[in-house]
């Protein structure tokens, strides 16, 4: 929404959270758009904006490419963006217990506006699994317009607590993950400010905490963030381990984040947020 110097405004758009998640693990070279490609993202009836896309893998991988592509209302595929994908690193000498090391992981800040019908795409080189998750908002307009233009956009805070303790070494979305946050379906969106995760105990060593995203409303979990937990020791005089994330994602309605912990060790994870809604429709 905007506001200029007498404090009015003439921008009447709803803005809603689009959050879309997909796989790619078939190899695909072609750099055409032919072959296995998967839609992840489809604009809505007056376009979107992609604010984000993530791209995580779920299990070790081989050098390699990921490649995102525009799909226009033909099916057509354009190439985008090539990510190059390292190989997960190996060790001659594996120490016991054996590492755990977070899986391939990157961010893309986009801010790209796309056309209605328009989609986004994505392949992989190489046959790893990787989930391609994609944050955006498109916008529609009321039917009727108000007689007064204002900023009728009103926010509510959001907040999701959970404790988590259960080990869960599982990257595919199974095992025990526990539902920190789901975005309220009666509001427009919900934007997660950030992602406090403390420590209740002390941690040993290969500590793991994951980050899930469901959208499908049947809570289906995908693989969204890693981060890895040290060894530490709590007393009376050493605060236990503590990592904040700051976020600024936006959820679509009734979409899930969840977390799990690798080792059998409690934390306590908290989201804060707020949602947005409109008072006409």
């Amino acid at each position: 929404m905007c506001t200029n110097n007498q404090n009015s405004c003439n921008d009447y758009s709803l803005l809603t959270a689009l959050t879309n998640v997909g796989s790619v693990q078939n190899p695909n070279p072609s750099l055409a758009g032919a072959g296995d490609v998967t839609k992840i993202f489809a604009a809505g009836e007056n376009g979107a904006v992609v604010k984000s896309v993530i791209i995580k893998a779920i299990e070790p991988v081989t050098t390699g490419m990921v490649r995102l592509f525009i799909q226009n209302l033909d099916g057509d595929n354009f190439l985008f963006k090539e990510i190059p994908v390292p190989v997960t690193p190996t060790q001659t000498n594996t120490p016991i217990p054996a590492p755990v090391l977070p899986m391939f992981e990157l961010s893309l800040n986009a801010e790209m506006q796309l056309k209605t019908g328009y989609s986004i795409a994505a392949s992989t080189q190489v046959a790893n699994k990787f989930n391609v998750i994609v944050e955006g908002w498109q916008w529609t307009y009321p039917a009727t317009l108000p007689d007064t233009c204002c900023n009728y956009k009103q926010t509510a805070a959001v907040t999701g607590c959970y404790v988590i303790a259960d080990a869960n070494p599982n990257l595919d979305g199974t095992g025990a993950i526990k539902p920190v946050l789901v975005a309220p379906d009666s509001e427009n969106g919900t934007l997660v400010k950030c992602i406090t995760i403390k420590a209740a105990q002390s941690t040993s060593i290969n500590g793991m905490i994951r980050l899930f995203i469901s959208t499908d409303g049947r809570g289906t979990y995908n693989l969204m963030r890693e981060i890895p937990v040290p060894q530490t020791i709590q007393s009376a005089y050493e605060p236990s381990w503590k990592h904040i994330i700051e976020m600024n994602y936006n959820l679509a309605p009734n979409a899930i984040i969840g977390a799990s912990t690798q080792n059998g060790e409690m934390f306590i994870v908290t989201i804060e947020g707020e949602s947005w809604s409109y008072p006409i429709a």
